[in-house]
């Protein structure tokens, strides 16, 4: 740990809650597990759910012990999934603490070591602005699926890689409640260059100040289930807005990496239509893809290939 360091204000955590009753415990309660040798507080914003997230949020901490390690925020008025992902990283800089963590109310931590191993990672590499983890899938037949999103000769043999922001382009996947990252890194003033501004944008800018360090522990769980925001959208809609991130990334960045995702993100969005739907050349949807795929590309082949597609999926 770095000499004076004011343990009082080392760590906020982030956390975010939309009609989560079910799970939104079991995310407090593996933060709260933590076992550190530094303080650490939670900044949960809850954005007006109208199931009983507010009231189970209220019952679970008003005798516990470390209640006064949360600030529990409840929406008046629903401000949508990223206004209060900003508002409550606003919260989170606004308290003084060096560093930030997060974990999404229908995630969780599964080692009550994280969060101090990714510190110490941190205050022992001071090129590090970033740390993250593998991760686990949890799905709701109680399925798991693990998740490392990188390319395997990264590790090298060792327990831990350290990225650069042309890694995370090009390679990688990083999930939200794996990250830890340091305060001074985040910028929120961004936001208004971007049409489509959410975690994507926010990793990809605290890479601006500096490396990402990677480690092999599964220390966290992503729960995929049908009320989070994301998984809510129908499949057109998921695979829309991840095409319209990376177009919005690479209309500031240029970045050869985004426009490789983006191309990938299309080109799933094409099959997924011709698996779903028949004769797809009468289907305006269809159509508007695959002339914008002529448009991202400049590829008549690929056009017109998949015209033929279309005529030929009967």
């Amino acid at each position: 740990m770095e000499k004076n360091l004011d343990h009082s204000k080392l760590v906020a955590v982030f956390m975010i809650s939309y009609n989560q009753q079910d799970y939104i415990i079991e995310a407090i309660e593996s933060v709260l597990n933590q076992k550190t040798n530094f303080n650490y507080h939670i900044f949960l914003s809850d954005d007006a759910s109208t199931d009983s997230t507010q009231s189970v949020v209220d019952s679970y901490l008003k005798n516990h012990p470390q209640k006064n390690q949360v600030t529990f925020i409840k929406q008046e008025k629903n401000l949508g999934w990223m206004p209060n992902f900003i508002f409550t990283l606003q919260k989170c800089q606004e308290s003084g603490a060096k560093y930030i963590a997060m974990c999404e109310g229908d995630d969780f931590w599964t080692e009550d070591d994280k969060l101090q191993k990714q510190i110490d990672l941190l205050e022992a590499n001071p090129d590090v602005v970033m740390a993250c983890h593998k991760y686990r899938e949890l799905h709701n037949d109680g399925k798991t699926m693990d998740c490392p999103f990188f390319r395997k000769d990264f590790f090298q043999e060792n327990n831990y890689f350290k990225f650069s922001q042309k890694d995370f382009e090009e390679f990688m996947r990083i999930q939200t409640m794996t990250i830890v990252f340091k305060s001074s890194a985040l910028d929120l003033s961004l936001s208004k260059n971007y049409d489509y501004y959410c975690d994507t944008h926010i990793k990809h800018h605290i890479l601006d100040h500096g490396l990402g360090i990677y480690t092999k522990d599964f220390d966290a769980t992503y729960r995929i289930h049908g009320n989070n925001v994301f998984m809510s959208l129908d499949a057109r809609k998921r695979s829309k807005f991840t095409y319209d991130v990376y177009k919005d990334l690479i209309k500031q960045t240029h970045s050869a990496g985004y426009k490789k995702l983006l191309n990938i993100s299309m080109k799933q969005r094409i099959e997924k239509e011709l698996k779903n739907h028949k004769f797809n050349v009468s289907n305006l949807y269809y159509l508007n893809l695959i002339f914008q795929q002529l448009k991202d590309t400049g590829s008549l082949l690929l056009f017109l290939k998949n015209l033929a597609k279309g005529f030929t999926n009967l």
